[in-house]
């Protein structure tokens, strides 16, 4: 073996070159290249499409928060497969009257989409309180929305 190297030094220099740009090839293309272009959820939206929530039911939901007494504003936004609800509220607005807001949404959105999506609320006021700001989370795991900072500062 020794003296077929010797004799074919430039072959077996090439061969060995040649060898490493195929693995770097193979490298960059199965490992970099394959995250380039594809969705950045990867496969945790697969059957979002049998979930779909429309826009009139989000509307529905909007309209039904508003219409409560101290509710400023409601803004929805999507983000795969959580739900953020942002509602602003009268400074003087119960915080228990508020928490009821994270029912409508639930309701609104039923309860087989309750399973598929995580659903976040967070409830603030335009003014410094000493309740608001307040967020709520429910888990496609959970049934309920849970509120932290309920209230109260986080020291």
């Amino acid at each position: 073996m020794k003296n077929f190297i010797r004799k074919n030094k430039k072959g077996v220099i090439i061969a060995g070159i040649v060898f490493i740009i195929i693995l770097l090839f193979l490298f960059v293309k199965l490992f970099l290249l394959s995250s380039i272009g594809n969705n950045k959820y990867g496969d945790r939206l697969d059957d979002i499409d049998k979930h779909k929530i429309s826009g009139s039911t989000i509307d529905d939901i909007k309209d039904r928060i508003s219409g409560k007494d101290g509710v400023e504003k409601v803004v929805y936004h999507q983000e795969g497969r959580i739900l953020n609800f942002t509602i602003t509220v009268d400074n003087g607005m119960k915080l228990d009257d508020a928490k009821t807001c994270g029912d409508i949404i639930l309701d609104g959105i039923g309860k087989k989409n309750a399973k598929y999506y995580d659903v976040q609320v967070l409830i603030d006021t335009k003014d410094d309180s000493d309740v608001y700001p307040v967020i709520g989370y429910k888990s496609k795991n959970s049934d309920d929305i849970t509120y932290g900072n309920a209230g109260g500062s986080s020291e």
